[in-house]
């Protein structure tokens, strides 16, 4: 699937005394008002009710140094209201202000192109989930069985990722080699130890990293691993196994994962 590119715009408004004074439907209403000399009907034209229209030309007129319009009584056509000469001063500033404002974001707009293929980075940077682990991967290996399959991803850092999902999963998710894709593992996942080789564990992920951060409490206590090129694991365990581990900042240790605590998920 092409995604679309990304476009730069930016509503135009004027303020004063940090209101919203002048914007692109008041300056419609505005012109309206120029050319028909009526209030109703040049609300209409501009596409808002009468009261939305007497409630902005009383703010405008308000927050003017002079008023932008003024009423006109009687006559052969029963009286209306016509802008001033400071009113019609207005929409040309803001007309020219407006021009130069469009002519900026054209500009921004020629040179999006670095923006667009930064966007997939942004997006994962600004995801809001649970998970404290978020790695960026490829997927390297798809081992299917009957209803579950065993996903690898290869993360930046070198190290691998194992997840086992299902199938179904793999299919809606349309992973296969090559793909890019996320693995998001929950801090109360991930366990640490010091020598993982000498015991005899079940789980499919083992990856070593450098202690640089420690945080103590009464009861849980957060390690935080640099695994290399930029990426850290963050594990939450209890504040006696912090001691009983001895860590420290500097230490080398193992992050221990199940496969089966591995999320995975795509763009």
């Amino acid at each position: 699937m092409t995604k679309s590119k990304v476009a730069v715009t930016a509503p135009l408004w004027m303020q004063k005394k940090s209101q919203n004074f002048l914007g692109g439907n008041r300056i419609d209403l505005l012109e309206q008002i120029d050319r028909c000399g009526s209030i109703s009907t040049a609300a209409k034209a501009a596409g808002m009710s009468y009261k939305t229209a007497w409630d902005a030309l009383n703010v405008m007129n308000n927050l003017a140094d002079q008023s932008l319009t003024v009423a006109v009584t009687g006559g052969s056509g029963g009286g209306g209201t016509r802008l001033t000469d400071e009113g019609k001063k207005v929409i040309r500033l803001y007309r020219l202000i407006e021009a130069e404002h469009q002519s900026m974001l054209a500009r921004l707009g020629e040179s999006l192109d670095d923006f667009n293929n930064y966007l997939p980075l942004l997006q994962r940077i600004t995801m809001r989930i649970s998970a404290k682990n978020v790695f960026s991967g490829t997927v390297c290996e798809i081992i299917r069985d009957t209803s579950v399959a065993q996903v690898v991803l290869q993360l930046k850092s070198g190290h691998q990722m194992t997840a086992v999902i299902s199938t179904d999963s793999v299919d809606a998710l349309a992973l296969e080699v090559g793909v890019s894709a996320y693995a998001l593992v929950k801090a109360s996942s991930v366990m640490i130890a010091n020598e993982p080789g000498t015991l005899a564990i079940s789980a499919k992920n083992l990856i070593r990293g450098s202690v640089t951060g420690i945080t103590e409490s009464t009861v849980l206590g957060e390690v935080v691993l640099d695994i290399g090129a930029g990426e850290t694991i963050t594990a939450t365990i209890t504040d006696s196994s912090v001691k009983t581990l001895a860590l420290k900042e500097g230490d080398e240790v193992w992050a221990v994962i199940k496969a089966t605590s591995v999320i995975v998920g795509v763009e």
